[in-house]
């Protein structure tokens, strides 16, 4: 009696997290059977949750509840999926399909966790319009929105990975303690710089940034450090200021520090120790009041014990260190970053662009191995070059449009109207063709595909136009 007592209380512990979620919660079975929504779900689909129970997910997403389904794909693959869908009564959200398997390995049900994007994409229409009315307004306020803008919003983190930095930062700013910052390039490392230092007391002072890659090995010193009068040929007589002193009171963002001569190495260890510097060619110590802030793309770490990189220094820079993860393993954010890269460059430029679905999954699952630099590039192209007011597949890049093609199997791209008859000639071809380029047999084609062989070696001849089936 004890057992069914506490199962009971559990189940109802359980049932009020489920109905309290502010995210949609829809679990089925194996099959796509519906077994259980919440009321987030009747909310986003208009429709009673007695209604959705005991229904097909298939079946609920040819009748145009929501599109695309993700039960085939799940079914097919066996791990979790992320996508977005759009819902009949308008309504855009990032939906993520999570199997959950028994014993056997066989998937036993799949919990669906939905977010509604439409309200944020609204509100942040919002925002904009209530930004292009306060354009008019005394100046003071325009600096004060453009900085916000600039400086704090850049930061989209909604992944749980990019929150914690984000609370990372928020204590980070409260103090003066070295930062290393490390991520492959694209990452985002300046816009994390930039937020430490505009969250900082140092925020009134200058932020002074440094491409340690860029800056030839035979100058880096003297732009780091200065130089007294008279030092080499060809340098101001009255001597110049290097950027530690032109930071002084602010921070100072040693970007690329992997790329620092070892030679070099060791007079910025001298400067982080002492608070101090000496100009090249000078006996004078300068006291400098600089928060250092260094960033890499490479593994100190792995290059210390190559001997190419400082051990001492590496020790003095990594006091707290953050490491940025690629955006192939935040998908949260790329929805985000899409929009807001999108309306940055649509007020750029004075445009209406759109994305449509498929674009937009398209550019969810790919893998941005230039990361958020290589989205944010692709978003302004996109807004620059497209003639039409929504983007299309077919105005993507190939290499992200031919591997969502590929590895969109149930879904049927049509870029325009067509009748019926076309629409089905243009499937057949599809399903022709990739089940020849598999198996690579008219005989296992017609197996495949429940057609005889006879049929299989005409279509194949018909749309590969070869002579040499087998």
């Amino acid at each position: 009696m004890d057992q069914l007592k506490d199962y009971e209380i559990i189940n109802k512990q359980l049932e009020t997290i489920i109905n309290s979620s502010l995210d949609e919660i829809f679990v089925t079975d194996g099959n796509g059977t519906v077994l259980r929504v919440n009321p987030t779900s009747e909310a986003l689909y208009e429709i009673k949750a007695k209604d959705l129970i005991g229904k097909n997910a298939q079946e609920l997403a040819k009748d145009g509840l929501y599109s695309p389904s993700l039960f085939p794909i799940i079914k097919e693959r066996k791990e979790k999926v992320s996508m977005i869908q759009r819902t009949r009564s308008g309504k855009t959200v990032h939906v993520i399909g999570n199997p959950v398997f028994n014993s056997e390995g066989n998937i036993d049900i799949i919990i669906f966790t939905s977010r509604d994007l439409t309200e944020i994409r609204e509100l942040r229409d919002k925002i904009e319009r209530t930004e292009h009315l306060l354009e008019s307004y005394q100046e003071e306020l325009a600096e004060l929105r453009r900085f916000q803008n600039k400086e704090q919003e850049d930061f989209i983190s909604y992944s749980p990975n990019m929150r914690k930095i984000s609370k990372m930062v928020e204590k980070i700013a409260k103090v003066d303690s070295t930062v290393l910052v490390t991520g492959k390039s694209g990452v985002g490392k300046g816009v994390i710089v930039s937020n430490i230092h505009h969250k900082s007391s140092r925020k009134d002072k200058p932020l002074i940034h440094v491409n340690c890659g860029a800056i030839p090995e035979s100058l880096i010193e003297t732009e780091l450090f200065g130089y007294e009068p008279g030092t080499f040929t060809g340098a101001k007589k009255q001597g110049k200021k290097g950027l530690f002193e032109e930071a002084d009171g602010g921070t100072l963002f040693l970007d690329e520090i992997g790329e620092m001569p070892l030679n070099l190495q060791v007079k910025l260890l001298k400067a982080l120790q002492e608070n101090s510097i000496q100009r090249v060619g000078g006996t004078k110590s300068i006291d400098i009041d600089v928060r250092i802030i260094a960033a890499t793309n490479k593994d100190l770490e792995q290059m210390v014990e190559e001997g190419l990189f400082r051990e001492d220094l590496f020790y003095r820079l990594n006091v707290i260190p953050i490491h940025i993860p690629p955006l192939r393993t935040r998908q949260e954010d790329i929805s985000y970053l899409m929009d807001y890269f999108l309306n940055k460059f649509n007020s750029k430029y004075n445009s209406s662009t759109i994305l449509s679905l498929e674009v937009e999954n398209a550019l969810f699952n790919y893998d941005w191995p230039g990361n958020v630099r290589e989205l944010e590039n692709l978003m302004e192209r996109l807004v620059v070059m497209s003639d039409d007011q929504e983007i299309q597949l077919k105005d993507l890049p190939r290499k992200i449009s031919n591997s969502f093609k590929e590895d969109s199997k149930y879904f049927v791209h049509l870029y325009d109207i067509c009748t019926l008859k076309q629409a089905q000639d243009a499937v057949e071809e599809q399903l022709i063709k990739k089940a020849y380029y598999k198996y690579k047999s008219s005989y296992k084609v017609g197996e495949v595909l429940g057609i005889n062989q006879s049929t299989a070696f005409r279509k194949i001849q018909k749309y590969l136009k070869t002579e040499s089936v087998d």
